[in-house]
């Protein structure tokens, strides 16, 4: 009787490990899945901004856009994306650097501020 009871507790610590297992990396599929969607929207966001001419930037370079919805095949999360163009020298010379961030609510614990950052420097022609 023994013997089958402590079978029986391995065996269900061995499932209970696999499933668990299973569980983990589920959830950190979902989170490299959304960190690969945020810093391709902040990459097309920044590559727009890139091109755009220095004139018509905004006088405080700041391209708010909060509470966007991203949807990443499993549902959607919300998301608070902000860029800014800094343009330190106008002169001939001059450079253009270009911020953007994504902050969003997850992790694998699903209980973590989480943010992606991006900054480019891009010298006037």
């Amino acid at each position: 009787m023994v013997e089958s009871l402590v079978g029986v507790l391995l065996i269900a610590e061995i499932v209970l490990c696999s499933v668990s297992s299973f569980v983990i990396g589920k959830n950190t599929t979902q989170l490299s899945k959304r960190r690969f969607i945020v810093s391709n929207l902040l990459r097309e966001d920044m590559e727009n901004y890139l091109a755009t001419s220095y004139t018509s930037i905004p006088a405080d370079g700041t391209y708010p856009t909060p509470n966007i919805a991203i949807p990443d095949g499993t549902g959607t999360f919300l998301a608070d994306k902000t860029l800014i163009i800094d343009t330190p020298d106008t002169g001939t010379y001059g450079y253009k650097t270009i911020y953007g961030k994504i902050e969003w609510h997850g992790g694998v614990s699903g209980a973590q501020d989480l943010l992606e950052e991006i900054v480019m420097y891009v010298t006037r022609i």
